[in-house]
C-alpha cells in the first residue's frame, strides 16, 4: 500500500514539473539563453534584437495559415525563392534571400487578399525557422512592408541625371531609416550599386564635352569599379545579344549552320544551343506565316468586297494561319503597318 502511495506521489510530482517547465517537443521550451554572437554571420544588431519581441500579428497569421485556401495560380508548381538561414545563436542571418522569400509570397498580390498572403508567409517562416528566428523575420517583414508603402508615395522624377541622383539618395535614406543599415544593405545594396552605375553611365553619355574615346574610357572605368558579382551579371545579360550579333555577322560571311551551332555550344553549352535553335526556328516560322498573311490580307483589301465581308474574311484568314494566343500580336502589327502607310 505504501509503495502505491509513493508511486502516486512521484507521478504527481513529475506531472507538476512537466506543467511548469513545458512538455517535451514544445518549440518555445527549447529556447536557450542567448550566447555570444557569431561575428562571422551578418545578423541583427543588439538594439534591433531587443525590438524583436514585438511580433504583433505573427501568431494570428501563423494560426490562420492552417485554414488558408489553395495556393494562387501564379505560385502553383513553383518553389519559394531564397533559403533562410540561422547562425550559431539561433538568430536569423540577414542576406538577400530573406527579401527574396518576402517577394515570392508578395507576387500573389492581386490574386488573393493580403491577409492570406501574410498567413502563407507566417506559416512558411514557422516551418523553416526556429521560433526566435521566425519572429525576427516577421518583424523585418513588417518593416519591409512599411518601407514599400512609403516608397510608393515618392514623387516621380523628370529623368535627368540630377533628379535621379536625388531620388536614389532619398530612397537610400528611407531604406536605412525603416530597416536599419545591416538589413538595408543586405536587401538593397546590390540594387543601389547598380542604380548608381546606370545613373553615372547616363551622365557620361550625355556629357558633350567628351570625345568618343574619352566616353568609352569612362564607361569602361565605371564598369570595372563594379563588384565582381555585378560585372558577371552584366556580362551574362549581354551574352545573348552579342551571340545574336555574331551569328548575324557569320551568316553574312557565309558561315554554315554547323559553324553557328558550334559557336552557340562554345558560348552557352549544348542544351542552350538547342534552345537557341528552337527559338530561331519559331521566329522564322512566325515571320513566314505573317508575310504570307500580309500578302493575302492585301489581296482581300483590294478585292472589292464590302467592308463587312472583308472583316469576316480577314478573321477567317487570321484563324487559319495563327493560334488564338498570336492574334493580339497580329492585330497590333496590322495597326502599326496601317499607320505607316
Amino acid at each position: 500500500m505504501e509503495k502505491r502511495y509513493l508511486f502516486g506521489a512521484l507521478l504527481l510530482f513529475l506531472m507538476a514539473v512537466l506543467l511548469i517547465w513545458g512538455l517535451p517537443g514544445d518549440p518555445e521550451s527549447h529556447r536557450t539563453a542567448e550566447p555570444a554572437r557569431d561575428t562571422a554571420s551578418i545578423s541583427l544588431s543588439e538594439p534591433e534584437i531587443a525590438g524583436l519581441t514585438d511580433t504583433e500579428g505573427y501568431d494570428h497569421f501563423r494560426q490562420r495559415a492552417q485554414s488558408v485556401g489553395p495556393t494562387p495560380a501564379s505560385l502553383q508548381g513553383t518553389r519559394v525563392d531564397g533559403q533562410l538561414l540561422v547562425n550559431a545563436n539561433g538568430d536569423l542571418v540577414i542576406n538577400p534571400a530573406v527579401r527574396q522569400v518576402f517577394d515570392y509570397f508578395l507576387t500573389a498580390v492581386g490574386e488573393e487578399p493580403l491577409e492570406d498572403i501574410q498567413a502563407r508567409l507566417a506559416g512558411y517562416l514557422s516551418e523553416q525557422l526556429p521560433p526566435q528566428a521566425a519572429r525576427q523575420a516577421w518583424t523585418i517583414y513588417q518593416q519591409y512592408m512599411a518601407l514599400r508603402e512609403a516608397m510608393e508615395q515618392l514623387p516621380e522624377h523628370d529623368g535627368s541625371v540630377a533628379a535621379m541622383r536625388q531620388a536614389i539618395t532619398q530612397r537610400h535614406d528611407m531604406q536605412q531609416a525603416y530597416l536599419g543599415p545591416e538589413v538595408a544593405d543586405a536587401f538593397y545594396g546590390l540594387d543601389m550599386t547598380y542604380d548608381r552605375y546606370m545613373i553615372e553611365q547616363q551622365a557620361v553619355r550625355e556629357n558633350d564635352n567628351l570625345t568618343a574615346v574619352e566616353r568609352d574610357q569612362q564607361l569602361a572605368a565605371l564598369e570595372q569599379n563594379l563588384p565582381a558579382g555585378l560585372q558577371q551579371m552584366l556580362n551574362e545579360t549581354r551574352a545573348p545579344i552579342r551571340l545574336q550579333q555574331r551569328t548575324r555577322e557569320m551568316r553574312e560571311q557565309g558561315a554554315s549552320e554547323a559553324e553557328i551551332r558550334a559557336l552557340r555550344e562554345q558560348t552557352f553549352g549544348p542544351q542552350a544551343a538547342e534552345r537557341f535553335e528552337a527559338l530561331e526556328q519559331q521566329r522564322q516560322d512566325w515571320e513566314q506565316r505573317y508575310q504570307a498573311y500580309r500578302q493575302e490580307r492585301l489581296q482581300l483589301i483590294n478585292s472589292g468586297l464590302s467592308h463587312m465581308d472583308q472583316q469576316v474574311a480577314l478573321a477567317r484568314l487570321q484563324q487559319r494561319l495563327f493560334e488564338e494566343k498570336e492574334l493580339a500580336r497580329v492585330q497590333a502589327l496590322d495597326r502599326i503597318n496601317s499607320e505607316d502607310r
